[in-house]
């Protein structure tokens, strides 16, 4: 069966809002980003995109099994763009963050070394893709809903 990724429209945000807390993740805000995954109109998964003192960060990330989160990674890169990205990933996650991308990092922003610390996590730093797309034209097309064609 064939996931697809896109984009969750603001409304659906309210809807997401409950989905995330059951799993123990902040919901959305309007200021974030959220990639969702789905396989037979179902959501199998979901990544939120957030910009927080001054960096651009996976957070909140939700998938039923690997093959979701490494999609929804993969993924991720085309909507971030010509930005370096930031995240926390476990130990079991940390090969699928590299596989798609992700560097692990000793060193990040404090609050971010902080948090890692607290909840014992890796840091994993995604540099910007040389392929990856302006970021103008992301906004434009998820301004108009669209959905990224399968991988």
């Amino acid at each position: 069966m064939l996931i697809s990724t896109r984009l969750a429209s603001p409304p659906e945000y309210r809807k997401l809002a409950s989905w995330f807390a059951d799993a123990g993740q902040a919901a959305p805000t309007l200021a974030d980003m959220v990639l969702l995954a789905e396989q037979n109109a179902e959501l199998c998964g979901a990544l939120r995109v957030v910009m927080a003192r001054g960096f651009i960060r996976l957070d909140s990330v939700i998938a039923r099994d690997d093959e979701v989160l490494q999609l929804l990674l993969q993924q991720s890169t085309r909507w971030v763009g010509r930005e370096v990205c930031w995240s926390l990933a476990s130990v079991q996650a940390l090969p699928m963050y590299m596989a798609t991308g992700f560097i692990q990092q000793d060193s990040a922003a404090d609050t971010l070394m902080v948090e890692a610390n607290e909840r014992g996590l890796l840091i994993v730093m995604r540099p910007v893709p040389p392929e990856a797309e302006a970021t103008e034209e992301i906004a434009v097309a998820a301004s108009a809903g669209s959905a990224l064609p399968p991988v």
